[in-house]
């Protein structure tokens, strides 16, 4: 093995004793049957799989000596696995089209993160947290189309989102739900937290239920012209991070996330332009909010008021001529905390909701090349900075300083060439491609956990302890796709 036991200021080095590793792995599968049967029946099914495991060793803090026991590293994995399948039946009619169908999914979690010693990786009895759970969506769905005159649509259908979660919160150093029922104590050897007595794991069982509307409706003013309506209701579950308080007592089971959302938009389609443009209201119930514990370095969340996004957007493509055409988007609007009923955080902006984003690209398509060059340009936008404790209703509830630290505006910029074989060749669909991502190597900042929580006498101010997140670097990817067609 290369190298020298220790850095020049005297601290292991980690290329020698291998303890700064990230190993990533990843896959996905998946398997379609399509069928058109009679009589305008369809049937179409897709079953997948998918698999994300990510695993680090990494010190965390000031390096320790050679000859110390004490724990200065961290062993973390947060992986999963999911599997599932959508179905889709359909039925076309003169009256319009019938769609029936279900989306399972099963997913496996496992999170954990354990003080270890960086040398010997010997882990700690107990973590900062380590949880297990299975979560199972179960989502079948009805809509129908009505085509009453040739110039309207109108569809409308309904969704039952169910879901249902098996959480086992492991015991832990106290830095999440503690000993459960156990005594804290301290190891004499290495000093870190252990527990004397108490239950292994704590489990949670808790079923998700929301039935869920959709309603659209689209006009053809002209052949070129059309205007559409729409309102929908979505869910989303609360994180697993609810459950994690001492002695992983919850009390009251959270709700769902609720959104109910209206659009109204036309577009405009011309031989050689088009042009979108919409307005839209969301209004986000039983939200969540979340801050970074600078102890764990990972997110808490709670339960805040409920927040309203609002605003406009537009796109255009608009074809130049030889093969070359100009695409353009742009969106304005806002994403804050509903006001009154004694929300700490009313009228405060949501973490990371930028204020406008535009995108810009030249896209040159001819014979066999495809090009792209696109700019992207972000607002700006706020993160939050810990938690202040404040008495509503008689009961403390932490809330997240919302809107505390101010993110400038950044854009990136990203460069594709592709090459593809669309003749006969019987490499026809083979392609190349060759993608720079950040083509200007820029390293805005994005967001920052601060070192320092606020408290209610002093907002943020930069520290050079604070954790910032960057636009990673410049990339170069390339890419090879080899198709197939024999010659009949």
């Amino acid at each position: 093995m290369d190298g020298t036991p220790l850095l020049a200021n005297g601290t292991p080095d980690p290329y020698y004793y291998g303890y700064s590793t990230y190993h990533v792995q990843t896959d996905f599968e998946y398997a379609n049957f399509h069928n058109d049967m009679s009589d305008g029946w369809k049937f179409d099914t897709k079953a997948y799989t998918t698999r994300y495991w990510n695993k680090q060793f990494y010190q965390n803090g000031p390096a320790v000596n050679l000859s110390s026991a004490k724990p200065s590293g961290v062993d973390k994995l947060n992986g999963y696995r999911h599997a599932g399948d959508t179905l889709i039946l359909s039925k076309e009619s003169k009256w319009g089209t019938f769609r029936t169908g279900l989306w399972y999914d099963w997913a496996y979690t496992d999170r954990y993160q354990v003080p270890s010693n960086i040398i010997s990786q010997q882990n700690t009895l107990l973590g900062n947290f380590h949880e297990q759970f299975i979560t199972q969506s179960f989502q079948p769905f009805a809509e129908f189309e009505w085509h009453p005159r040739p110039k309207l649509v109108i569809v409308a259908g309904i969704k039952d989102a169910n879901y249902a979660m098996g959480l086992n919160q492991y015991q832990d150093n106290g830095k999440t739900v503690g000993c459960l029922g156990g005594v804290a104590s301290t190891d004499p050897r290495t000093g870190a937290p252990i527990c004397v007595g108490g239950a292994t794991f704590v489990n949670h069982q808790i079923d998700y239920n929301n039935w869920l509307p959709n309603l659209a409706a689209r006009y053809y003013i002209k052949s070129s012209w059309s205007a559409y309506a729409q309102s929908a209701e979505g869910s989303i579950i609360p994180p697993s991070n609810v459950f994690d308080v001492p002695n992983a007592q919850v009390l009251v089971p959270p709700k769902p996330t609720l959104a109910k959302t209206y659009q109204i938009g036309n577009v405009l389609k011309f031989r050689r332009w088009t042009l979108d443009a919409d307005a839209y209201y969301i209004h986000f119930q039983n939200g969540y909010d979340s801050y970074t514990d600078p102890a764990t370095n990972e997110p808490v969340f709670v339960a805040t008021g409920p927040s309203n996004t609002k605003g406009i957007e537009a796109e255009s493509n608009i074809v130049l001529g030889w093969g070359l055409s100009l695409y353009l988007n742009g969106t304005m609007g806002s994403a804050k905390y509903q006001t009154g009923q004694n929300f700490p955080n009313g009228g405060l902006w949501v973490a990371n909701t930028p204020k406008n984003v535009e995108s810009v690209a030249f896209l040159w398509r001819h014979k066999n090349w495809d090009v792209g060059l696109i700019e992207k340009r972000v607002g700006t936008l706020y993160n939050d900075n810990g938690s202040l404790t404040y008495l509503i209703n008689g009961i403390k509830i932490p809330y997240p300083v919302d809107q505390a630290i101010t993110i400038d505006p950044f854009n990136v910029v990203n460069v594709y060439v592709n090459y593809a074989i669309k003749n006969q060749s019987w490499l026809r669909g083979s392609k190349i491609g060759l993608a720079v991502n950040n083509l200007t190597d820029s390293h805005s900042i994005v967001g920052i956990t601060p070192a320092t929580a606020a408290t209610s006498t002093a907002a943020f101010a930069p520290n050079p302890g604070d954790q910032l997140n960057m636009l990673p670097g410049r990339s170069v990817m390339v890419t090879f796709t080899v198709g197939y067609a024999p010659k009949r």
